[in-house]
């Protein structure tokens, strides 16, 4: 065999290997497609995950709650709230809600600080104080908040104790759920002290500033729990008084499930019925930055 067909030879079976332009532009747009497709799915599957995180979160949080009962004649851990400016152990300004909600009571049953912390929000890892991550008992601020109306609550000088006897359907009466506020410590009430970063209280202010008594997603404390930012396909897990957890949307709650009370009227004077819806559908699709 020649040198001159070798080379010839040699050049052919290059130039059949070769990719034209068009076709490795195809090949781009095939690739383009196939991502534009799988991205959404992975997507999908990483919050369901983070949903599934959240909610081994709220199940070691109502077990918590369950064996502190057992050790207290069967009542619940309680903490009012009191005016703040609140400081952590590092000398800085905080939230208040691990000093002045129950969590820090828990901290002895959940284990680590970041129980509190919901994967998707991450709320409490970070305030405004200084840089970097922490955990909740630095930083004061929680993902998840106390329901204040029917299981938790008090004034400044004696919490009112609670036993989950004392509701008739302790499986419905929510006593723990996702919340969403600011993690800047300027942004703490300095007299009611439910303001955008006073989050974990889920109280008659929240009931009062939110669905029914105020619709749109802004300007109120529906942010708080209705329209609150990252929640699980519309859904926020929940503890409930009998310690199981699940997924739910706010518009499938009832204010009865707050206040412990499914008839007649409810307590503190409010215009809400025990049936009144706690949300809307829309609400559910909005997230709401406080």
């Amino acid at each position: 065999m020649t040198p001159r067909f070798v080379r010839a030879h040699v050049l052919s079976r290059y130039h059949q290997r070769a990719f034209t332009l068009i076709e490795l532009l195809v090949v781009i747009a095939i690739i383009a497609i196939l991502a534009g497709m799988l991205l959404p799915t992975l997507a999908r599957a990483r919050d369901k995950g983070l949903g599934a995180a959240c909610l081994s979160n709220t199940k070691q949080i109502g077990l918590a709650i369950q064996m502190y009962a057992d050790d207290n004649r069967d009542v619940f851990p309680n903490q009012w709230w009191v005016v703040g400016p609140y400081k952590n152990s590092r000398g800085f300004n905080c939230g208040g809600e691990w000093l002045r909600t129950p969590a820090g009571m828990l901290s002895n049953y959940t284990g680590a600080p970041k129980v509190w912390v919901c994967p998707k929000k991450r709320r409490g890892l970070t305030y405004k104080s200084e840089p970097g991550e922490f955990n909740p008992a630095i930083t004061g601020f929680l993902s998840y908040g106390f329901n204040y109306l029917g299981v938790f609550g008090g004034d400044t000088s004696q919490p009112h104790p609670f036993k989950a006897s004392q509701v008739d359907r302790p499986v419905d009466v929510i006593s723990v759920t996702e919340v969403s506020g600011s993690d800047d410590p300027k942004e703490i009430g300095g007299g009611l002290g439910n303001e955008k970063a006073d989050a974990a209280w889920l109280d008659s202010y929240w009931e009062n500033g939110s669905y029914p008594n105020k619709t749109p997603a802004k300007g109120n404390q529906n942010y708080r729990f209705q329209s609150q930012m990252k929640k699980h396909n519309y859904r926020v897990n929940s503890v409930f008084v009998d310690g199981h957890s699940a997924g739910i949307k706010p518009s499938q709650l009832v204010w009865g499930q707050f206040y412990g009370v499914f008839s007649g009227t409810l307590p503190n004077g409010t215009s809400v019925k025990p049936d009144s819806k706690v949300s809307t559908p829309t609400l559910d699709a909005s997230e709401t930055p406080p």
